[in-house]
C-alpha cells in the first residue's frame, strides 16, 4: 500500500520503474551467455533504465534506500545497488571462461577471513558494439587485445578497505605452459612480458601467471575495454585530474597544460594511456592511472552521483554493458560485493605498485622489460596472503604448534611475561612463574587464573613481540603461538595441564651489520589523495 503522504503513487507502488519492481511478475530471467572465446567479447546492449518518477517525502527515501553505494574499483565500476537492479545489470554483463584450459595448474589456497581477490584488466581492444575494430585515439591500429592495465584488487576480510596492486604490463615474468583449446597446440612455460599472457591465452593464462607469481588465489576476473571506459567517464560528467607540468603527445592524443583539468572520456583515455615522453614510461603511467581511479572513486561516492538515480543508473548501465567477467561470477557474488562496498570510503581504497628492481631491463626474446624486485615483492604478497592492510597489525591467526627451536632470536632477559593458569591445577601458575624467573624471563605480576581444563599451553603475543614469543614458546615444550593484536610489550602464557617446566634455550648470534636489511614496504596512496602527478 502506498503512503498517503507520498503524493500520486506509481503503478507498482514501489517507487521503482515497473520493469524493475521486485513485486511485479516478470518473465523468467535468461541464463547469461558464456562466450566461447575471450576474443569475442564485444557485443551490443540496448537496455535503458528509465529515470524514477519525481516523488517527495518518504518515497524519495525509499527509492534512495535501494541504492546502497556505488564504487568504481578500477577503470571500470562495480556498484552496490538494490537487488532488483543487480539482477538487471547482471543480465548485461558478458561472460568468458576464466579458470579453464590450464592442465596441471593448481590454484593457491583461498584467502582467509572472507577476503577476496579480483584481477582487473583494462584491455586495449578498440572493438566497438558493432564488433568491428576501430582506430581509437592513438596512431596504432590494434586488431587483437592486450592487457594494457593489470591490477590485483584485494578486498580485506571483515573490513571496509581494498588494496589495488598495479603490475607494469612489461613485467618480466614466467608464463605457465598453455594449450590452445582450438588448435591444441601447446606452448611450454617460458619467460616474457606479463601482457603477452593475455594475448596468448586470454584470461585463463593471465590468471595463472599472476597466481604463479604471487601465490595468491584469484577469485574472479573483470575486464573493460577502451570504449566502455570512455562511456563511464562521460556518464559521470567527467572527472578532475591534476598535472605538475604540461603533457602533449601525439600517439596517446593528450594535450593538457599544467594544473587541474576537468576532462571527459576521450581526454581521460589519453590521460591514462600516455607513456611516451614520460620519464619513467609505464611506471609514470601507472601513477596516472591510480590518480584517475581515485578521482573516479571520489566522483562515484559523491552525493552528486549517489543521490541522482538517473546519473547513477546511466553510469551503471554503461559500466555493466562494457564489462566482461569470468563465467563463475554469479548474481549472488554481485549482491555480496554490493553489500561489502556499502561502507567504503575513498581513504579505504589503497593503491600500491608492485616493487620494481629495474625499469630499464632487457631480456633476449622479450626486448625492453621491467624487472621486479623479488625480495620486496615477496614481502608485499605475504601481507596480502595474510589479509593484512599496510600499516596495520596482522590479524589473529589460528593457533599453530610452536616449532620449539633451542636457538632463539631474543634473550629471555628481554622478554616480559604475564603468567595465567588455565589448567585448573592448583599452584601450577605459581610454579611456572618461579620456573620462568629462574630461567631469566621478566615475570610481570603474580600468576592469575584464566579458565580451567586447558591441556595445551598457549603463548599470546602482540604485533611487535613475535620474536619474544618465539623465545618463550621454545622454552615451553608443546606450547602453541597465538597472535593477539590487542597485546603490547608483554607476552602472555596461559598454562595447560601438559606443562612440565621451562627448557634451556640458546640465543642466536647477532646479525652482522653487513647483512641485507629487511625488504621495505612499497609506498602506498589512497583514493582520497588529490596530489598532482607528472
Amino acid at each position: 500500500m502506498s503512503d498517503p503522504t507520498d503524493g500520486a503513487p506509481s503503478s507498482s507502488g514501489s517507487g521503482l520503474p515497473p520493469h524493475l519492481d521486485p513485486r511485479r511478475p516478470r518473465a523468467a530471467t535468461s541464463v547469461p551467455k558464456v562466450t566461447a572465446s575471450y576474443r569475442d567479447s564485444a557485443r551490443a546492449s540496448s537496455t535503458v533504465i528509465p529515470p524514477p518518477r519525481r516523488t517527495r517525502g518518504r518515497r524519495v527515501g525509499r527509492v534512495l534506500s535501494w541504492i546502497a553505494l556505488a564504487l568504481s574499483l578500477v577503470v571500470l565500476g562495480t556498484a552496490g545497488v538494490g537487488y532488483a537492479l543487480v539482477n538487471h545489470y547482471n543480465g548485461q554483463i558478458n561472460r568468458l571462461p576464466g579458470f579453464t584450459g590450464l592442465a596441471g595448474h593448481a590454484q593457491p589456497p583461498k584467502a582467509p577471513r572472507n577476503a577476496a581477490n579480483y584481477l582487473l584488466v583494462g584491455s586495449d581492444s578498440r572493438v566497438g558494439a558493432s564488433g568491428v575494430g576501430t582506430q581509437g585515439t592513438g596512431a596504432e591500429f590494434v586488431t587483437g587485445q592486450r592487457s594494457d592495465t593489470v591490477i590485483l584488487v584485494h578486498l580485506f576480510g571483515n573490513s571496509d578497505k581494498a588494496q589495488l596492486v598495479s603490475f607494469p604490463r612489461d613485467s618480466y615474468v614466467e608464463i605457465p605452459a598453455y594449450t590452445d583449446p582450438k588448435t591444441h597446440r601447446t606452448t611450454p612455460a617460458h619467460h616474457n612480458k606479463l601482457n603477452s599472457a593475455f594475448g596468448l591465452g586470454g584470461p585463463p593464462l593471465l590468471i595463472a601467471t599472476i597466481e604463479q607469481l604471487t601465490n595468491i588465489r584469484i577469485d574472479h576476473f573483470l575486464q573493460v575495454n577502451f570504449a566502455g571506459f570512455k562511456g563511464m567517464v562521460n556518464k559521470l560528467g567527467g572527472v578532475d585530474v591534476c598535472l605538475t607540468k604540461a603533457a602533449k603527445e601525439k600517439d596517446s592524443g593528450i594535450d593538457l597544460s599544467a594544473g587541474t583539468h576537468h576532462i571527459d572520456g576521450d581526454m581521460a583515455l589519453s590521460f591514462v594511456r600516455q607513456r611516451k615522453n614520460l620519464p619513467n614510461g609505464d611506471i609514470d603511467r601507472i601513477t596516472r592511472q591510480q590518480q584517475f581511479i581515485g578521482a573516479m572513486v571520489r566522483k562515484v561516492l559523491s552525493a552528486g552521483t549517489l543521490l541522482n538515480p538517473f546519473k547513477l543508473n546511466g553510469f551503471l548501465d554503461v559500466a555493466t554493458s562494457s564489462l566482461t567477467v569470468d563465467q563463475d561470477l554469479s548474481v549472488g557474488n554481485l549482491r555480496d560485493l554490493a553489500l561489502r562496498l556499502r561502507s567504503f570510503q575513498a581513504g579505504g581504497v589503497i593503491f600500491t605498485t608492485v616493487p620494481i628492481a629495474d625499469i630499464g631491463g632487457f631480456r633476449t626474446g622479450a626486448g625492453a622489460v621491467v624487472l621486479l624486485d623479488q625480495a620486496k615483492d615477496t614481502a608485499l604478497f605475504e601481507l596480502l596472503r595474510r589479509d593484512q592492510a599496510p600499516g596495520t597489525p596482522a590479524p589473529a591467526a589460528p593457533a599453530v604448534a610452536a616449532a620449539g627451536p633451542t636457538t632463539v632470536p631474543v634473550a629471555p632477559s628481554q622478554v616480559r611475561v604475564s603468567v595465567f593458569n588455565g589448567s585448573g591445577v592448583s599452584g601450577l601458575g605459581r610454579k611456572a612463574a618461579t620456573d620462568l624467573a629462574a630461567a631469566g624471563f621478566q615475570v610481570i605480576g603474580a600468576a592469575q587464573t584464566r579458565g580451567t581444563g586447558a591441556t595445551q599451553t598457549m603463548v599470546l603475543f602482540g604485533p611487535t613481540r613475535a620474536d619474544s614469543a618465539k623465545t618463550l614458546a621454545a622454552s615451553l615444550a608443546g606450547s602453541v603461538l597465538v597472535a593477539d593484536p590487542s597485546l603490547g610489550r608483554t607476552v602472555q602464557v596461559v598454562l595447560g595441564s601438559s606443562y612440565t617446566g621451562v627448557s634451556k634455550v640458546t640465543v642466536a648470534a647477532p646479525v652482522p651489520s653487513s647483512a641485507p636489511a629487511p625488504a621495505a614496504a612499497p609506498p602506498v596512496s589512497t583514493a582520497a589523495n588529490t596530489t598532482c602527478t607528472a
